[in-house]
């Protein structure tokens, strides 16, 4: 909703001359206006128009001309253009090209003709790095070590909530390390994932972004981002009716005004209730505001 504020100057519709007719001399040679006059509307708004002299003026069918003061409202509408929201079938050119080029980069050359879906598959890339042993408090059993009071890691036990599609887990344990993967395919549990590495007896601090320091076991982490292939890429052209480019569709205009009049008096309302003619007026009015579509 855009919401426009528009001030309008009352003064170009108040009246603000008196007609000759009701301009006299008294006895004592003063100036007397008849303020008491139906032709008489200085410092007001008529309700109908009138002219100098203080009477309607009448259209063609002598009829009076209701007075109105005039809101300039700009509406916007979005024409569709339907060569832009219309697809054409996609047809791939055949036969495919069978020798893929080996300076052939997709992120560069874009797509070509005749080039099959697997010519830009690309080979995952392994992405390695350092941080502390949040990840492993998650892994354990919820049994403990009575000896060492320590948890106790089982390899193999998949400790995810969704275990028939994902595995997150120990793989292995020694002496020295603890080897997880999170969030792996349960299928693929090797080449999925995040793989995480805790040393049991080598120790890292890291300073927050505050200076705050934590201390935890090291942890070096590896993931493959999958690359792009045959369950994550498709190859297929947008095409357009060109021929109907430019030709829009028929426009549905329906649009909401709203007028705020603002607080005049305490008689606003009741100036509100006075434009109310009929009782469809009334579904009209709803809400304090016109809906015309």
């Amino acid at each position: 909703m855009e919401y426009i504020e528009v001030e309008i100057n009352l003064e170009n519709y108040t009246v603000r001359n008196i007609p000759e007719s009701l301009i006299s001399i008294d006895a004592d040679g003063k100036t007397v206006v008849d303020t008491n006059s139906p032709l008489y509307y200085y410092d007001k708004i008529p309700d109908y128009k009138i002219d100098r002299d203080g009477k309607f003026i009448l259209d063609t069918t002598q009829q009076k001309i209701p007075n109105t003061i005039n809101v300039n409202v700009f509406l916007k509408q979005n024409y569709d253009d339907l060569g832009i929201f219309t697809d054409l079938n996609f047809t791939p050119k055949t036969p495919y090209d069978t020798s893929k080029p080996l300076d052939f980069n997709p992120m560069v050359d874009g797509r070509i003709p005749g080039y099959p879906v697997d010519f830009y598959y690309t080979a995952p890339i392994t992405s390695t790095g350092l941080t502390l042993d949040n990840q492993l408090k998650g892994m354990s059993s919820l049994r403990i070590n009575p000896q060492t009071n320590l948890p106790i890691y089982t390899p193999g036990l998949n400790v995810s909530r969704d275990k028939k599609n994902i595995f997150s887990g120990v793989m292995d344990e020694n002496p020295q390390h603890i080897r997880y993967k999170i969030g792996s395919d349960i299928n693929d549990i090797t080449n999925t994932g995040v793989e995480y590495i805790t040393y049991k007896n080598e120790f890292i601090k890291f300073e927050n972004e505050f200076g705050d320091s934590n201390l935890g076991n090291k942890t070096m982490f590896t993931t493959n981002n999958g690359g792009w292939g045959q369950y994550n890429l498709s190859l297929a052209a947008l095409v357009k009716e060109e021929e109907l480019l430019g030709i829009v569709f028929k426009p549905e205009i329906s649009s909401d005004v709203f007028i705020n009049r603002g607080v005049a008096d305490i008689f606003e309302r009741h100036a509100i209730l006075s434009e109310l003619k009929t009782t469809q007026d009334i579904d009209t009015m709803r809400g304090g505001y016109i809906s015309n579509e």
